[in-house]
């Protein structure tokens, strides 16, 4: 899976959670579109990991999709 179809799949997944972000446009950006994610509270009550600590988008993905799994 790419990063644009993990993206778009999560935020088709918490549509329904009011989650402000949209689109990741420039795959560059993954942790600026990451972090917009960590502060909507998307995963509520869970410490989602600060992707600047990730270099690699799957790394933190793989953090991730538990608690997003846990959500939606």
């Amino acid at each position: 899976m790419t990063l644009r179809d993990w993206a778009d799949s999560t935020v088709l997944a918490t549509t329904r959670l009011n989650w402000p972000v949209g689109h990741l446009p420039v795959d560059e950006n993954w942790q600026e579109w990451g972090l917009a994610f960590v502060r909507a509270g998307a995963t509520a009550g869970q410490t989602v990991p600060y992707p600047y600590t990730f270099t690699d988008w799957r790394k933190w993905a793989e953090r991730v999709y538990p608690m997003l799994e846990a959500t939606v």
